[in-house]
């Protein structure tokens, strides 16, 4: 994400509240003001940060972007949610937030098919699915084989507001799509997928928005 600087945008790197082991991890409801304050000190910051943002991350992260995307669709625009889509907390959005996200089918963190889990107690499709019903849109995804290994499901038109599109990355697992791990990551992750650039996908949703 850093890269997309030198196209003008101003990117940030937010860090949850909980600690776990060598980090953090989000706590949904705490962190949420923390958010909206770190969204209203860019926009002091930066002239471009003025409009609505795109909010994005991975795992918790991408938990974490579900829910403060769908609790404030004023500000939000695009949801990339990667090895972590959830569905959103409120039955209709004010407003509609394009949604794109990533899943790998051998994701052992964080299963494809949902594990039973308070964290993780539906499917990638079903928070995809609930996702499109929120935004307006039609529940049944139009799939679309784009690799022998890479599935693309659109709930809606991408160009159409609120949209949802879901990459399925078969045989990836917890991890970003397009990018590198070191080989003691991989072991633990799982394969990340090259065939689709998550970064490069969320955005030119942004683009496609803002234009």
């Amino acid at each position: 994400m850093e890269a997309l600087t030198e196209q003008g945008a101003v990117i940030c790197f937010p860090q949850g509240s909980v600690p776990s082991g060598s980090g953090f991890e989000w706590d949904l409801v705490v962190d949420e003001g923390f958010l909206q304050a770190t969204v209203a000190s860019l926009r002091e910051q930066f002239a471009s940060a003025r409009t609505r943002v795109c909010m994005t991350g991975m795992s918790g992260g991408a938990r974490m972007s579900s829910w403060f995307a769908a609790r404030h669709p004023e500000t939000v625009m695009v949801l990339g949610a990667v090895a972590g889509l959830r569905a959103p907390p409120v039955g209709i959005l004010e407003r509609p937030v394009r949604v794109v996200a990533f899943h790998g089918t051998s994701d052992r963190i964080n299963p494809f098919g949902g594990s039973g889990t308070v964290r993780w107690d539906q499917s990638v499709t079903d928070a995809a699915s609930a996702w499109a019903r929120a935004n307006g849109h039609r529940t049944e995804a139009v799939q679309e084989p784009v690799t022998p290994r890479v599935t693309r499901l659109d709930f809606g038109d991408e160009d159409e507001p609120g949209a949802v599109t879901l990459w399925v990355c078969q045989g990836a697992g917890h991890t970003w799509p397009g990018s590198r791990l070191p080989i003691f990551l991989k072991l633990f992750l799982g394969q990340t997928s090259h065939e689709v650039d998550a970064t490069a996908e969320i955005w030119r949703a942004v683009q496609v928005g803002a234009g």
